[in-house]
């Protein structure tokens, strides 16, 4: 991990296990710190809009944040084909547990 993956001055802390159940964890700004950082990211990436983050706790116990860099793949996903319909109930095929007899009864 680089130190620009870090977010400087964002320092989350373990959830108190008395809190109560809609609080869902805690954390701390160390305003100097998280303003020279939040400054250099923007001048890193001048159009960003949000940034997204994890928060983690170090082997050594203290809570530390990361920017989550998971973006999804560029292309676009395969549409699928919609299936081919006659609008007969002729086509929908053996594997349905009822019979076309049956079907058009209850139609």
């Amino acid at each position: 991990m680089s130190d620009n993956d870090m977010i400087g001055g964002l320092y989350p802390k373990p959830r108190n296990e008395r809190a109560p159940d809609f609080v869902i964890g805690k954390g701390s700004f160390n305003v100097k710190q998280f303003r020279e950082w939040m400054q250099a990211y923007l001048r890193e990436n001048p159009n960003a809009e949000w940034i997204n983050f994890d928060m983690k706790i170090s082997k050594a116990g203290k809570g530390y944040a990361v920017i989550d860099t998971w973006k999804p793949d560029q292309q676009a996903p395969q549409q699928q084909q919609p299936a081919q319909q006659s609008g007969g109930m002729s086509d929908m095929g053996d594997d349905i547990p009822f019979s076309n007899h049956e079907l058009r009864t209850v139609i």
